[in-house]
C-alpha cells in the first residue's frame, strides 16, 4: 500500500502542472525521434484514409477475394476471370500455385493508395543493415481501372510474383525464412519476369525494349530501379522465352534457387554468364525492331524543351500546347506559346512522392475558343477538375461527384460540356459534365469498358472505344466475361434516347485512341496480338442495296492503313491546323510528341491503301461489304500466310484456342463473407547489432554508456491481412547480458489518426564511485502516440510517456548490501513535425528530403523538468546514375532543469570500441541522461560534451560498378560496393552558443593538495574531420569502414579508422 501511495502521490503533484505546461508545448511544431540512440531517427511517409473500408470475401477456388462498399461489381469481375488468369502461368512454371491466395481488390487507384499495404516496406529496407527474412506471402492487389485489359495484366502480374517466390523459396519453413543474405536478386529480375508474365507482346513493352536497345540503356540494367527495372528486366525475360522456350524462365528459378546466385543460375540455365545475356539481349531487341527504327529516330525532331512531359496536347487553333509533367506524382502545367517560344509555368499539384500507378489516367481537353484547358487531379481522395484560363492566369478548382476518376475527356464543340470516360466502383462509363452547373450524368451504366470518348466534328456523335460484343444498351451488372480487346463505336446524341452504332469489329485486333477529323473521318491505332500496330483512318460509307421505287442504302464502316507504325507509339493526336498526326513515342527514355504521317482527306479515300484486320461492320445481315482482301487462284500460295499439310491439324486447334481467349472466364454468382481479423507473420529479422535501439535515453549517473556492446538484435512484426494493425516485438541481448533490451509495440492504422501503443524495458549496469556499488538500472518506458498525416509526406505525432526506473545496487559486500533499492519516475510528452518524401534508388542511396522537427518535456516526483527542442534535416542530391550527395543538418537543445548530456564523436554501431575520450564532463550540470552525437568520424566519443550539440555532415557517395561499368556485376559484395568521401563538423556545449565561457572544456583544473590551479585553454569549440570510406554488403550486413582525419584548434589530428554497421551517415 505504501508504494502505491507514493505512486497516486507522484501523480497527483506533478499531473497539474504537467498538463499546464503541455498547453503551451503542443502550439510547438516539432517532431519525434530524437537522439535517443545516436543519428537513428525516426523518419516514416503516411498513408491518409478518407474513407473507412468494410471488407467482406468472396472465395472462388483457391482464391480469397476481398472487397468492400461499392466493390462488388469489380470483385465479381475478378473471380469471373482469376481462374483463367492463374492458368497463363502454367506454361512457366511446374509447379501451380499454393493456395489459399488472397486477392485485395481496391475500387480505384486513389483509394489504393489509401491503403497500408507496403508502407513499413521502405523503411525495413532503408534501415535494416542486415537484411529481412524472406517470408512468402499470398497476397496481392488490384484496383479497378476501367480497363478489363489492364484489369487482367495486374491479376496475372500479382499472381506471377507470387509464383516466382514461391519458386524461389518452395519447401519448409526454414526455407521460407531464408535469409536475404543467401540470396539477392537485383530488382530487375523479378520484376522484370512478372511484367512479362502478365503481357508477354505489347506495343508499350515494344516501347521500351527497342529504346534501351537502341540507346544502350539494357547495358546499365544493375543501376536501374521502379518501374525502369521492370520494363528492362522483361525485355531480357522475353529473351530468354523466346530463345530457350517458356519452359527456361521456371529452370532459370530452379537453378537460381539452388544456387543461391542469380549470375550462377542464369549461366546454368542458359549457357550464358550475365554479361553475355546482357549482349544478346541487346542484339535481340535491336533484330525485333524494324530495320527502318534506326532511320525513324534518327529523323525525329526533338522538342526544344527544358523539361519532360508525360501528357500534351495542342489547342484548336494550333498557337498553344499544354504540357504535365509528372515527377513521382508531383504534377508541373506548363504552356508553351508556339509563336513567341515563351514557356509558361501555370500550376503545381501533389508532392514527389513513388507510388504504384502515379502517372496513369493524365489528359488534357482545350476549350474549342484556345483560351483554356481543363485536366483532373486527385485531391483529398476525391477527383476534382482544373480549369486553366490563359488571358487571366487564372485557376478554376471543381470537385466531381458520385465518381471515383477520369481516364480521358474532351470539350464538345460549344463548349458547354465535357464528355468523359469516368470510373465507378471499378467500371467505366461515359458522362456527360454540364459547365455550367457542376454536374454530370452518365450516359449509361453497364459492366463494359467505355473508353477515350471524343465528340465529332458535327457536335452530334461520340466517338469511343469499348469492349461490349454489340451496339444494344442494357442495364447489365452481372459478373460475365467480356473480351480485352477494345473496337469502335459511335453515340449518337441528337436523338431523344442515347443510341450506339459499332464501327468497328475485330475480334483479335485492339483499336483505342480513336481521334475525329472533319467531314466524319476518325484515325485510331490498332495493336495486333504480336505487339504491331498500324495507324487506320475510317470513315463511314454507303453502297446501293436495291433499287425499286426507292432506293436502298445500307452503311458500313470502310477503313484504310495510313502507316504501319515503326516506333510504338503510346499515344495519337491530330493538329487540324497544320494536317499532321502526331504519336508519343519513347526515344531516350523519354515521351517525345513525333510526326507520324499527315492528315488524310476525304478527296483521297479511293487512293489509300485498303487493310483487313477483320470483320468489316455492316448494319444488317443484308449486307456485304467490299472485299478488299488478296484473290488467289488454285495455283496461287501467299507467302505471307501459309501451313504444311502436316500442320493443319495444330492450326485449326489453335485456331479454336485464340478464339476462345477474346472471353476468358466464367459466369459466377458472387457469395460474401465478412472478414474476421487474423494476423500472420509479415517480418523476422535477426543480426548483430551493437546499438541500443531504444526509444528512450540511457541514464546517466557519472558513468559513460553509449555503446551497449556486440549482441543479438531480434524483430517479429505480425500484421492483419490488410496491414492496418501490427504488432512487433523485439529484444536486444548485447554479449555481455549487460544493457539488454526487449520491447512490445501494437500499432493501428485504421481511419484518419494513426494510433500507437509500446513498452519497453531496458537494463544497464554502472559503478557508484561515491559508494563504491555496482548499480544495476532497469528503465520501463510506456508511451502512447497518436499520428495526423497532413498528406503522404508531412504528418505531426504527438505522444504521452511514462518512465519508471528502478535501481538496485548488487549486495557485493555488506555496506552494499545495505543500501536501499531506489526509484525515480517521469512523466511527460512530445510533438513532432516530420517531411519525408525521399525514396531509396539502391543500398544506402537515396534521393529526396526527409526532416524533423521536434520538442519534448517530463517532470520527475520532485516537480523537476526535463526537456530538449532539436531539429534533424537530410537532403539526398543525385548527380550522376546512382551517385549522390548527401547533406545532413542536426542538432538538439537542452530544456528544463535536468539536462542531457551529449556526447559528440564516433560512429554508430561501431563494431570495435576504440575507447571514449578523456575530455571532463562538467560535474556541476545537472545531467540526468546521456546521449551519442554522431557521426565524427576522426574523433573518438565525448570529443566535445555538453547539453547543447550540433553536427553537419556532406558525403558523396557511388556506388562504383553500377556508375562506372556496364557489365552485370558478378556478386553482391561487387554489386553494392560504394566509396564514399566525407566531412562531418559538429559541437557540444553549455551555455548559449559553442563559445560561451560555461563551457568545462575551456579550462582545465589541476588539484595538487593543497594548491590547486586553473588553466585556461580557450580551446576551438567547434570540431571538423575529413576523409574516405568503403561501404557493401558482406555476409548480409551493411559494413562501412573510413579513415577520417579530424581537425582541433586548426591542427589535423591522426587518422582514424573506423568499422560499423550501419546506413545512410
Amino acid at each position: 500500500m505504501g508504494v502505491i501511495s507514493n505512486r497516486m502521490h507522484l501523480i497527483t503533484a506533478i499531473l497539474p502542472r504537467f498538463i499546464s505546461i503541455a498547453i503551451t508545448f503542443l502550439l510547438v511544431n516539432v517532431m519525434l525521434g530524437q537522439f535517443h540512440d545516436g543519428l537513428q531517427v525516426e523518419y516514416g511517409k503516411n498513408r491518409v484514409q478518407y474513407r473507412d473500408f468494410e471488407w467482406q470475401y468472396h472465395v472462388q477456388g483457391d482464391f480469397e477475394i476481398f472487397y468492400y462498399q461499392g466493390g462488388k461489381q469489380l470483385a465479381g469481375d475478378i473471380a469471373a476471370i482469376v481462374e483463367s488468369a492463374s492458368e497463363k502461368l502454367d506454361p512457366y512454371f511446374s509447379l501451380p500455385l499454393e493456395g489459399p491466395i488472397q486477392i485485395l481488390v481496391f475500387n480505384n487507384q486513389t483509394e489504393f493508395k489509401q491503403s497500408n499495404v507496403g508502407l513499413f516496406t521502405p523503411e525495413d529496407e532503408g534501415n535494416n543493415i542486415g537484411g529481412n527474412a524472406k517470408l512468402v506471402g499470398s497476397k496481392l492487389f488490384v484496383y479497378g481501372r476501367g480497363d478489363r485489359k489492364e484489369l487482367e495484366k495486374d491479376l496475372v502480374e500479382g499472381l506471377a510474383r507470387i509464383a516466382i517466390r514461391q519458386a524461389l523459396y518452395i519447401g519448409s519453413w526454414q526455407d521460407a525464412l531464408r535469409n536475404s543474405s543467401i540470396l539477392q536478386l537485383p530488382e530487375w529480375f523479378e520484376e522484370g519476369l512478372a511484367k512479362y508474365i502478365s503481357d508477354p507482346n505489347s506495343a508499350e513493352n515494344n516501347a521500351y525494349l527497342f529504346d534501351a536497345a537502341n540507346t544502350g540503356e539494357l547495358n546499365w540494367i544493375e543501376r536501374a530501379y521502379g518501374e525502369e527495372a521492370g520494363r528492362l528486366g522483361c525485355g531480357v525475360w522475353s529473351y530468354i522465352s523466346d530463345v530457350y522456350g517458356k519452359k527456361a524462365l521456371g529452370n532459370t528459378l530452379y537453378m537460381v534457387r539452388i544456387t543461391s546466385n542469380v549470375e550462377e543460375g542464369i549461366r546454368m540455365a542458359t549457357g550464358l554468364n550475365l554479361s553475355g545475356l546482357i549482349t544478346e539481349v541487346v542484339a535481340y531487341g535491336n533484330r525485333r525492331a524494324s530495320s527502318e527504327y534506326d532511320i525513324a529516330t534518327d529523323r525525329i525532331k526533338r522538342d526544344e524543351l527544358s523539361f519532360n512531359y508525360h501528357c500534351y496536347k495542342t489547342s484548336p487553333d494550333g498557337s498553344t500546347t499544354a504540357y504535365i509533367s509528372n515527377t513521382r506524382g508531383q504534377l508541373d502545367i506548363r504552356t508553351v506559346n508556339h509563336e513567341t517560344g515563351e514557356i509558361t509555368k501555370r500550376a503545381r499539384h501533389g508532392s514527389k512522392l513513388s507510388q504504384i500507378g502515379d502517372g496513369e489516367d493524365l489528359n488534357i481537353a482545350w476549350h474549342p475558343n484556345s483560351n483554356q484547358f481543363s485536366y483532373v487531379i486527385f485531391e483529398l481522395g476525391q477527383p476534382r477538375l482544373i480549369t486553366i484560363r490563359l488571358d487571366e492566369k487564372k485557376i478554376i478548382e471543381k470537385e466531381l461527384f458520385r465518381i471515383d476518376g477520369v481516364s480521358s475527356l474532351d470539350y464538345s464543340k460549344d463548349g458547354r460540356t465535357i464528355v468523359f470516360s469516368g470510373l465507378r466502383n471499378g467500371r467505366s462509363d461515359l458522362y456527360l459534365y454540364r459547365v455550367v452547373g457542376n454536374i454530370q450524368e452518365a450516359l449509361w451504366e453497364d459492366r463494359f469498358d467505355d473508353l477515350s470518348p471524343r465528340f465529332t466534328s458535327d457536335g452530334r456523335s461520340i466517338i469511343f472505344a469499348s469492349n461490349r460484343p454489340d451496339d444494344t444498351l442494357r442495364n447489365d451488372q452481372g459478373f460475365i466475361p467480356v473480351k480485352r480487346e477494345l473496337d469502335l463505336f459511335l453515340a449518337h446524341l441528337d436523338e431523344e434516347e442515347v443510341t450506339i452504332e459499332r464501327l468497328i469489329n475485330t475480334p483479335n485486333v485492339d483499336e483505342r485512341q480513336p481521334v475525329p477529323l472533319p467531314d466524319g473521318d476518325f484515325i485510331y491505332l490498332a495493336e495486333m496480338p504480336s505487339g504491331d500496330q498500324d495507324l487506320m483512318w475510317g470513315w463511314k460509307d454507303s453502297t446501293i442495296l436495291s433499287i425499286d421505287t426507292i432506293i436502298r442504302y445500307r452503311c458500313f464502316t470502310d477503313t484504310r492503313l495510313l502507316e504501319q507504325i515503326v516506333i510504338p507509339a503510346l499515344g495519337l493526336s491530330c493538329d487540324t491546323t497544320d494536317g499532321v498526326i502526331h504519336t508519343s513515342a519513347i526515344i531516350n527514355g523519354e515521351l517525345i510528341k513525333m510526326s507520324a504521317a499527315e492528315m488524310p482527306l476525304a478527296d483521297s479515300r479511293l487512293t489509300s491503301n485498303a487493310i483487313n484486320h477483320g470483320e468489316v461492320v455492316g448494319i444488317t445481315e443484308e449486307f456485304k461489304a467490299p472485299d478488299w482482301s488478296l484473290q488467289l487462284t488454285d495455283t496461287q500460295v501467299d507467302v505471307r500466310n501459309y501451313v504444311f499439310e502436316s500442320e493443319k491439324k495444330t492450326q485449326v486447334e489453335k485456331t479454336v484456342v485464340l478464339d476462345t481467349e477474346n472471353m476468358e472466364g466464367e459466369e459466377v454468382n458472387l457469395k460474401p463473407r465478412y472478414y474476421k481479423l487474423n494476423y500472420s507473420l509479415e517480418k523476422a529479422q535477426t543480426q548483430v547489432s551493437n546499438a541500443f535501439g531504444s526509444q528512450f535515453y540511457t541514464p546517466y549517473d557519472g558513468n559513460i554508456n553509449v555503446i551497449p556492446g556486440l549482441g543479438n538484435a531480434t524483430e517479429i512484426r505480425i500484421s492483419d491481412l490488410f496491414e492496418d494493425k501490427h504488432i512487433i516485438a523485439g529484444f536486444n541481448i548485447p554479449a555481455n547480458l549487460n544493457n539488454s533490451l526487449v520491447g512490445l509495440a501494437y500499432y493501428n492504422l485504421e481511419g484518419r489518426v494513426d494510433k500507437m501503443w509500446s513498452i519497453q524495458r531496458q537494463g544497464t549496469t554502472s559503478y557508484d564511485y561515491d559508494n563504491y556499488a555496482i548499480i544495476e538500472t532497469a528503465s520501463h518506458f510506456a508511451k502512447y502516440r497518436l499520428t495526423f498525416p497532413i498528406d503522404e509526406v508531412r504528418s505531426v505525432r504527438t505522444s504521452l510517456g511514462v518512465r519508471l526506473d528502478r535501481h538496485v545496487p548488487q549486495g557485493t559486500e555488506m555496506f552494499t548490501l545495505m543500501q536501499p533499492i531506489t526509484w525515480s519516475e517521469q512523466m511527460g510528452g512530445e510533438i513532432a513535425w516530420i517531411f519525408d518524401d525521399s525514396r531509396i534508388l539502391t543500398l544506402n542511396i537515396r534521393e529526396g528530403t526527409r526532416a524533423k522537427v521536434w520538442a519534448e518535456y517530463y517532470l520527475d516526483r520532485d516537480g523537476r523538468s526535463f526537456g530538449t527542442m532539436g531539429l534533424d534535416a537530410r537532403k539526398y542530391i543525385r548527380l550522376f546514375s546512382n551517385s549522390i550527395l548527401a547533406l545532413r543538418v542536426a542538432g538538439d537543445y537542452s530544456i528544463g532543469e535536468n539536462k542531457l548530456l551529449h556526447m559528440l564523436g564516433g560512429t554508430d554501431n561501431a563494431l570495435f570500441n576504440w575507447g571514449n575520450s578523456d575530455l571532463d564532463i562538467d560535474p556541476d550540470i545537472p545531467y540526468t541522461y546521456q546521449a551519442r552525437i554522431t557521426p565524427l568520424r576522426g574523433f573518438s566519443n565525448n570529443s566535445r560534451n555538453g547539453a547543447n550539440a550540433f553536427v553537419a555532415n556532406a558525403e558523396l557517395r557511388v556506388p562504383v560498378w553500377s556508375t562506372l561499368f556496364n557489365t552485370a556485376a558478378t556478386n553482391d559484395f561487387v554489386r553494392h560496393f560504394h566509396v564514399v568521401g566525407f566531412f562531418d563538423v559538429g559541437s557540444a556545449w553549455n551555455g548559449l552558443h559553442p563559445y560561451s565561457e560555461d563551457n568545462s572544456f575551456n579550462s582545465t583544473v589541476v588539484e595538487q593538495n593543497p594548491i590547486t590551479i586553473t588553466v585556461d585553454n580557450n580551446h576551438e569549440p567547434i570540431l571538423y574531420d575529413f576523409g574516405l570510406g568503403v561501404r557493401s554488403r558482406v555476409l548480409g550486413y551493411w559494413v562501412c569502414a573510413d579513415v577520417g582525419w579530424g581537425v582541433d584548434n586548426q591542427i589535423i589530428q591522426p587518422r582514424r579508422f573506423s568499422l560499423s554497421l550501419n546506413f545512410d551517415f
